[in-house]
């Protein structure tokens, strides 16, 4: 009877270290979140995003606020180099996502490395890439805040829901 006590406990102190062990590593691959001092207004100057090189929150379509007719695209088609081909038109000015030549003007590379996003925009004749920097502010499934690294002007976006 001793034996069977002994053995039970051997398994109980076993499951126990299992257990242990697996909330430990749980915990160590969680995503790790990243502090950002932006829109005091809503969270007394805390925002957080998470830290992904990749954040496939960005992906898809996403329409300006203020400016209905500004469109952005972000893709997992990959551009090389670590980046990825997105769009951008604007139907206000009579420019369709249509109408943009592949990999031309309206099209651009784009990354994201935790809270910035490298964007190279591209020309029609190929000769010229402009590239912008921005510091993302907010970003969730519904809604994309950032501003340009050398501008203080705020842009915000909200995901196209596609039916």
């Amino acid at each position: 009877m001793k034996k069977v006590w002994i053995i039970l406990l051997i398994l109980v102190a076993t499951a126990l270290v299992a257990f242990a062990v697996y909330k430990y590593f749980n915990q160590a691959n969680s995503v790790t979140l990243i502090k950002v001092e932006e829109d005091i207004e809503e969270t007394n100057g805390l925002m957080y995003l998470e830290d992904l090189d990749l954040d496939t929150m960005m992906l898809g379509k996403w329409q300006h606020v203020s400016d209905t007719g500004w469109y952005r695209t972000y893709t997992m088609e990959p551009a090389g180099d670590g980046y990825y081909w997105g769009r951008e038109w604007n139907t206000t000015e009579d420019i369709t996502e249509e109408d943009l030549i592949p990999y031309g003007n309206g099209w651009f590379k784009w990354k994201k490395e935790g809270n910035e996003v490298i964007e190279i925009h591209m020309t029609d004749n190929h000769i010229a890439a402009i590239p912008h920097e921005y510091k993302m502010l907010k970003l969730s499934n519904q809604e994309m805040r950032y501003k340009e690294a050398a501008d203080a002007d705020k842009q915000q976006f909200n995901k196209v829901q596609l039916n």
